[in-house]
């Protein structure tokens, strides 16, 4: 279709902004109602240019959340592969990953948008010497083609841990390797799957790509509502985080775990469980057994990852399913990864034989714990004015946290990235897009020292006040009614 004048310069005002920089790749466009008012063209128009630049590649447009550039051509650069992409490739949402992928990037300064935990508590004497020996006596083992299913010892080591049978653990390149090939292997496109919400982006992204339809079950964990889910969509699968949810630092509770699991064996629909954060808890362990633990009738699929516990880097998780789909599992793993690093997984069996990580994890919650401190510290002053609300946690890595302002949270998002200071944005988290998913932002307080940690919070404290000062009402009652008292 032929362009008009009008539309062309809608394009070429696109094209103009990605060679200058003002619109960057993965960055969302002006809506269409506002790049009309800017350009003093039609809205028609401006939908006009932006399909036919999607044709093109050059931008992607995904419903209920706007257009975004994914590509620019350049002299380096003369093919657009973007507009070469498969179904598959499309249905990664990839504005959201590469927003936090970007914002977790080494070159920013207080990266509180990331997932990891203190790697100053990484003990590294112990993870040396356990390297050492097995570079000194397990050699081949190490360095030969390995089972899909994962070194042997390791299983080993982690069934007697956790009190279970090695057959039934598989290891993988951290527990999103897992969530990824439990959708691949049980999923097809148009299934319903049921999730927390919020939720992981990165098990929603794996469910999506595999073609499933979300839907959306709140942190309160209503099993009143659940059981609406099971009775009207037939979902296929049920993925949850019970245990330190992220992002909102959540635990539900043994009863409720029970009535789950009994409306899963009567709807005859299998359980994800995320149980990546199940050993982070302050003080003394207060959180009820796993969904697999509790499971009586093998309906239970558990994934979780040293990546959280020790650092992400080393990329080991496991995931403890029934036998006959620990089989399958490895038989699709196989297609793109034969097997799993042998190194590290034997190092980390050396570690969990010997005691050290267990030796570890209770300095890492003492060193988690008074950096959750330090964080609640000093986001205070913003609590105390009535900008910021959110649930100071039992463990895990996270604050949930809700701006009870009404302010421009994409600008708050943008400025806070300028001086430094990136916080993973709450619409990242969410199987729906309702309105009030954008007041909502995590934190990490896991990821930098305590010196770095409060600083970069008080930058936060800094750029929300003056977000508010330009707004002409400092409250939004409404928002304010969304959740009771204390809860983010």
């Amino acid at each position: 279709m032929k362009s008009t004048p009008l539309t062309s310069q809608v394009i070429n005002h696109v094209l103009t902004g990605a060679e200058d920089g003002t619109y960057t790749v993965t960055c969302r466009l002006p809506s269409e109602r506002e790049l009309a008012e800017v350009l003093a063209v039609s809205r028609n128009t401006v939908t006009a240019a932006y399909s036919e630049l999607e044709s093109r590649g050059l931008v992607r447009r995904i419903h209920g959340k706007g257009a975004f550039l994914c590509a620019r051509t350049t002299s380096q650069e003369t093919f657009s592969w973007s507009g070469k992409m498969s179904r598959y490739a499309n249905a990664l949402d990839e504005p959201v990953l590469e927003l936090l992928a970007r914002s977790c990037a080494g070159t920013v300064a207080y990266p509180l948008s990331a997932g990891t935990p203190s790697l100053e508590a990484f003990p590294t004497h112990d993870y040396v010497s356990s390297v050492a020996k097995v570079l000194q006596d397990f050699i081949p083992s190490a360095l030969a083609v390995a089972p899909a299913e994962g070194q042997w010892r390791l299983r080993v080591a982690i069934a007697k841990w956790l009190g279970l049978l090695p057959n039934n653990i598989m290891i993988t390149a951290g527990a999103q390797e897992g969530i990824d090939l439990v959708a691949r292997c049980l999923i097809e496109p148009g299934d319903h799957v049921v999730f927390d919400s919020p939720t992981y982006p990165g098990a929603l992204q794996s469910f999506l790509s595999a073609g499933a339809k979300p839907l959306a079950w709140g942190t309160d964990w209503s099993l009143a509502h659940l059981e609406k889910l099971l009775l009207r969509y037939k979902p296929k699968l049920i993925f949850t985080m019970p245990t330190l949810h992220n992002p909102t630092g959540r635990t539900m509770s043994r009863k409720t775990r029970l009535g789950l699991l009994e409306l899963a064996r009567r709807y005859r629909v299998p359980v994800l469980e995320d149980d990546v954060y199940r050993e982070l808890y302050f003080g003394q362990r207060s959180t009820p057994e796993s969904l697999y633990d509790l499971d009586q009738h093998s309906l239970v699929v558990n994934v979780s990852t040293f990546s959280k516990m020790l650092a992400p880097g080393l990329r080991i998780g496991w995931l403890t399913a029934p036998l006959y789909l620990v089989k399958q599992l490895a038989l699709i793993k196989m297609r793109s990864n034969l097997f799993t690093g042998a190194l590290n997984q034997l190092a980390l069996a050396d570690m969990v034989e010997s005691g050290a990580f267990d030796t570890h994890l209770g300095k890492l919650r003492s060193c988690h714990s008074d950096l959750c401190d330090t964080a609640v510290r000093a986001l205070e002053a913003s609590v105390r004015k009535g900008l910021l609300r959110f649930r100071v946690p039992a463990g895990g890595l996270y604050l949930w946290c809700k701006v009870l302002v009404s302010i421009d949270m994409e600008l708050f998002f943008l400025e806070l990235e300028e001086r430094g200071v990136s916080v993973a944005p709450g619409i990242a988290f969410r199987t729906e897009r309702a309105e009030h998913a954008s007041t909502h932002f995590r934190i990490c307080f896991t990821a930098i020292n305590q010196g770095e940690l409060s600083t970069g919070l008080q930058t936060l404290n800094r750029v929300l006040q003056c977000h508010v000062n330009r707004q002409p009402a400092a409250t939004d009652r409404r928002q304010n009614a969304d959740h009771a008292p204390g809860i983010a």
